[in-house]
């Protein structure tokens, strides 16, 4: 599982990484507008908040939080038939949702994903062009919280600095195949 703050890089990673290896990679649902840039059903479901709610009630999720007034979350189908079937996954989730991850499933790897510094990950969320001078400032508060919240919890067992995109994906895939030897 990959977690970290918006803006750290880690849906790049998580795409990498789904490239390179047999990882069954889960889609989060949303409720959140598809942006432009999204490729339908690739990124994320993107459902409205009533079918979250629902899929809530009917205890759909593995894990789900609310961030900027949207909610995330990730679907248990198809994760537990790829579990079932041996299969490794991959999670892309947010904080809040890999502790829950944490609570439920106490042997999965948990990576976080950090941005080198504060400037960098202010630049990346600027970069993007896809907030709000409003939103980026939130974000970047957020991502924040979030990293010291991380490093002051046992939730993760790694933690990678994405200052360079190549040497965190050889990083986490060091740390996955580590893993799977018996480490960690």
């Amino acid at each position: 599982m990959l977690s970290g703050p918006s803006g750290a890089g880690k849906s790049t990673i998580a795409r990498k990484l789904a490239e390179k290896t047999a990882v069954k990679y889960i889609i989060s649902a949303t409720t959140r507008e598809r942006r432009p840039n999204e490729d339908r059903g690739k990124t994320y479901e993107h459902i409205s908040s009533e079918e979250f709610g629902k899929r809530l009630d009917d205890d759909q999720f593995l894990e789900y939080t609310r961030i900027y007034d949207e909610y995330y979350g990730t679907p248990k189908e198809p994760a537990l038939t790829y579990l079932a079937e041996g299969s490794d996954l991959l999670l892309e989730i947010e904080v809040q949702g890999a502790l829950q991850i944490r609570f439920q499933y106490p042997d999965a790897l948990e990576i976080f994903v950090m941005p080198p510094d504060e400037q960098s990950l202010m630049r990346r969320l600027t970069d993007r062009g896809r907030d709000t001078p409003d939103e980026i400032e939130k974000r970047f508060r957020l991502a924040k919280r979030e990293i010291h919240m991380a490093k002051g919890s046992r939730a993760f067992d790694h933690y990678v600095i994405n200052d360079d995109l190549d040497r965190a994906v050889d990083e986490v895939l060091r740390v996955i195949h580590h893993k799977k030897s018996g480490g960690i």
